[in-house]
């Protein structure tokens, strides 16, 4: 079967490759992705088949994916490239600012399901207040959306 008729099983706009350790792996905003629920920056396995044409990819989990815009690193933004460093362990920085990166860029994505405003990332004291916060209805609606997809 031709990648470009397989049913997909997630989708990734914007995205663009991203070589580690000598292997090209998808990096992008999964508008829908089953492990996630969406709406957060993934990192793929291995690309095992690229179609930018038809828009899909196919990676060594077996995933599928819808692609939608390719993009550039330079057109990414602070979420993305924290995200990106945290996802493929780019060890940048020490243990502390590793764990506010990754506080910063959870708050992110947990504002983008509840459809609010994510705290500042220089605040840490609001990031950890946001993520308290909102945790509970989060999940719920992590769930729903993830039960709406099986």
């Amino acid at each position: 079967m031709d990648l470009s008729d397989e049913p997909t099983t997630a989708e990734m706009d914007p995205w663009l490759v991203v070589d580690l350790g000598g292997e090209d792996h998808l990096f992008g905003d999964a508008t829908w992705h089953p492990n996630t629920g969406g709406l957060s920056w993934v990192l793929s396995t291995e690309i095992i088949e690229l179609d930018v044409k038809a828009g899909r990819a196919r990676t060594a989990s077996g995933r599928v994916y819808r692609l939608g815009r390719e993009i550039g690193l330079v057109e990414l933004d602070e979420e993305a490239v924290l995200a990106m460093h945290l996802l493929t362990g780019e060890p940048t920085v020490g243990l502390g600012e590793y764990m506010r990166a990754l506080s910063w860029v959870s708050a992110c994505k947990m504002a983008r399901h509840l459809s609010l405003e994510p705290p500042r990332r220089d605040d840490p004291a609001a990031v950890q207040e946001f993520l308290n916060t909102h945790v509970d209805l989060y999940q719920a609606k992590l769930a729903q959306r993830l039960s709406k997809h099986h």
